[in-house]
C-alpha cells in the first residue's frame, strides 16, 4: 500500500537574550526552500531531508513539503515571518488532504514573537487539520526544550543521539519508520515526556567525549528500548538554555505502543539521571589568558593546528559571531600563523570586496551588533587575500553533502593572521569554509573558531589540542547575568544546590 505523507520543517535554535532580530530575511540567507526545491537541494544529504526522501523511495510515498526553512540561532522570530511560514504549512497541507501521515524534521527550541512554543502551535495547526488519527511523526535536534503540548499533539518522536550532530539522517529516518508502522495500523504510538528543575544538564549532551552523562542516558535508554514491553523509542534532549521560555532545559520523551502508565515510569527514571548529574561537563572554559599562554606555546615538529573554540561567541549556539576579544589578545601577543573565522560583518565585507583581490584595505572590524558581548570594534589594516561567495559544501561528518554560506566575504592577511571576514553570522563546522579562501586547515599553527560543538567532527581528528575561551560572548555559562522573567522557578543552578 502506498500512502501520501505530508512533510515540512521550520528550524531556529532562539536565543532570547540576543538583540539580533530573526527575519524572513535571516531563514533565506540561510535556507528557505519551497516544493521541488527541497528534493533538489536535500537528496542525497545526511540530512533529516536526505532520510525522508530515502524513505519515500523505499515505501513508495506519495510527498507533499510545500517548505523548509532554517535560520542560524539569533533572537525571537519575529511574529509577520513565523505567520508567512506556518500559512505556507497550512494552505500546503489543505491542499493535499487527506494524507496518511505527517512528518515534521523540527528544532525544539524556535522562540517567536507571538508563540513561546513555536514547535508546538506548528503541531497545533497541523492536528487541527488532519485530525486525531492521522499519525504525525517528529524528529527533534538534541537541544530542543520539548514541550507538554509537544508530546500530546504528536504521535511518534525522535531526536538527535550524538553531539556533534552526525546522525541526523538517523534520527529522521527512525521517525519515518516508526511512521509507517503507525499508517499500516501495526502501532499506536504515544508520547509521554518527563524533566526536572534543571536548566542545562546531560554534558549540554556531549557524546564525542565517549564519555559523560550523555553517554551514560544512552546506554540507560538502549537497555529500555529492549527491555521494556511496547517502548519504541526514547529521545533525550539536552535543552537549549539561553532562552527564556517557562519549560527551558533537559527532558526525556517516550514513544510507546499505546499509552501504559509504564511509559511514564521509563521517563522519569530516565529524568532522575538528568538531576542526579547536574554539573557535571566534559568541556571547561579558560581564561584570555590561559588561551594567549597555550597558544604562545611552540608547535611541535608534524602536529596538526591548536583548535581554539571562541565558545560564548558561536553563531550556532545564538552567539553574534562579531566579537574581537579574541583577535585582540592574539594580534597583542604576536602570535604567529593564526587564522580566524569566521568574523560576521557585513560592511568590513563590502569594503575587502570592493578592494579586490591584493588590494590593502583598512577596516574597523566587528563589535557592532551588540559590544557588550565580546568586544567593541578593532581597527585593523591587511591585504585582501581571496573574495568568495561563500558557499560551500560539507565534506566532514556534520551534515555531510549539505550547502552552506557565509555570504559575500573575504580573507584579510595581516601577515600573522588571516580572518575570514563574512555577511552572515555561521559558526565554523567544515573545513570547506576555510578551503574555499585557499587556506589548508591542516597547516594552520592555530585555528581560532567561532564554535562550540560541530567543529569538532571535521577538525579535532587533525589538531593536536582542543581548548575552549569564554571571551565574553552572550552564549556564557554564567546564566545568572541574564534577566530571566519567563523561567519556572526554581530552577538548578539559579536557585537550586
Amino acid at each position: 500500500m502506498s500512502f501520501t505523507v505530508f512533510a515540512a520543517s521550520v528550524m531556529h535554535e532562539t536565543h532570547t537574550f540576543s538583540i539580533t532580530p530573526t527575519t524572513l530575511a535571516s531563514f533565506k540567507a540561510y535556507q528557505y526552500l519551497q516544493g521541488a526545491a527541497i528534493p533538489k537541494a536535500m537528496r542525497g544529504t545526511r540530512s533529516e531531508w536526505g532520510a525522508v526522501f530515502d524513505l519515500a523511495d523505499e515505501f513508495e510515498w506519495k510527498m507533499i513539503h510545500p517548505l523548509s526553512a532554517i535560520a542560524q540561532p539569533s533572537g525571537k522570530v519575529a511574529a509577520d515571518a513565523f505567520a508567512q511560514m506556518l500559512d505556507l504549512i497550512e494552505s500546503g497541507l489543505k491542499a493535499a488532504l487527506p494524507v496518511d501521515g505527517v512528518l515534521l524534521p523540527l528544532h525544539g527550541s524556535m522562540v517567536a514573537e507571538s508563540h513561546d512554543d513555536a514547535e508546538g502551535e506548528i503541531l497545533k495547526r497541523v492536528r487541527a487539520l488532519v485530525g486525531p488519527d492521522v499519525p504525525i511523526a517528529v524528529s527533534l535536534d538534541l537541544h530542543a526544550n520539548a514541550t507538554e503540548e509537544m508530546a500530546a499533539l504528536a504521535d511518534i518522536i525522535t531526536t538527535y543521539r550524538t553531539t556533534p550532530h552526525t546522525d541526523m539522517y538517523e534520527a529522521a529516518e527512525r521517525a519515518g519508520r516508526l511512521l509507517q508502522r503507525a499508517m499500516r495500523k501495526e502501532i499506536r504510538p504515544s508520547v509521554t515526556l518527563a524533566n526536572r528543575p534543571v536548566l542545562s544538564g546531560l554534558d549540554r549532551g556531549r557524546t564525542i567525549a565517549g564519555h559523560g552523562p550523555m553517554i551514560d542516558i544512552l546506554q540507560m535508554v538502549k537497555q529500555a528500548e529492549a527491555e521494556e514491553p511496547g517502548v519504541l523509542e526514547i529521545g533525550v534532549n539536552a535543552g537549549y538554555a539561553w532562552s527564556d521560555v517557562p519549560f527551558t532545559g533537559p527532558t526525556v520523551l517516550v514513544t510507546g505502543d499505546g499509552r501504559k502508565p509504564a511509559y511514564k515510569d521509563v521517563a522519569e527514571r530516565l529524568a532522575e539521571h538528568i538531576w542526579t548529574t547536574r554539573g557535571k561537563d566534559t568541556v571547561h572554559l579558560i581564561s584570555m589568558e590561559e588561551t594567549i599562554r597555550i597558544a604562545a606555546e611552540k608547535r611541535p615538529a608534524g602536529a596538526g593546528p591548536l583548535l581554539i573554540g571562541d565558545y560564548t561567541d558561536n553563531p550556532g549556539g545564538g552567539g553574534h559571531g562579531d566579537g574581537t576579544n579574541l583577535i585582540r589578545a592574539l594580534i597583542a601577543a604576536g602570535i604567529e600563523d593564526v587564522v580566524v573565522g569566521t568574523m560576521a560583518d557585513p560592511q568590513s565585507a563590502q569594503i575587502g570586496l570592493n578592494a579586490g583581490v591584493g588590494a590593502m584595505v583598512t577596516i574597523d572590524l566587528g563589535g557592532k551588533i551588540d559590544p557588550r558581548f565580546g568586544g567593541t570594534p578593532i581597527r585593523l589594516t591587511g591585504k585582501v587575500a581571496a573574495v568568495s561567495d561563500g558557499i560551500y559544501v560539507r565534506k566532514g561528518k556534520f551534515a555531510t553533502g549539505t550547502t552552506g554560506t557565509m555570504g559575500p566575504s573575504f580573507l584579510l592577511d595581516m601577515g600573522r593572521i588571516r580572518i575570514i571576514v563574512a555577511t552572515h553570522r555561521t559558526q565554523i563546522d567544515d573545513r570547506q569554509q576555510f578551503r574555499i579562501y585557499g587556506v589548508e586547515p591542516e597547516k594552520a599553527n592555530i585555528l581560532a573558531c567561532k564554535a562550540m560543538n560541530h567543529f569538532r567532527a571535521d577538525f579535532e581528528p587533525m589538531s593536536r589540542k582542543l581548548i575552549y575561551v569564554d571571551s565574553g560572548g552572550i552564549c556564557s555559562l554564567d546564566y545568572k547575568q541574564f534577566p530571566w522573567t519567563k523561567l519556572r522557578r526554581p530552577i538548578w543552578p539559579l536557585d537550586l544546590a
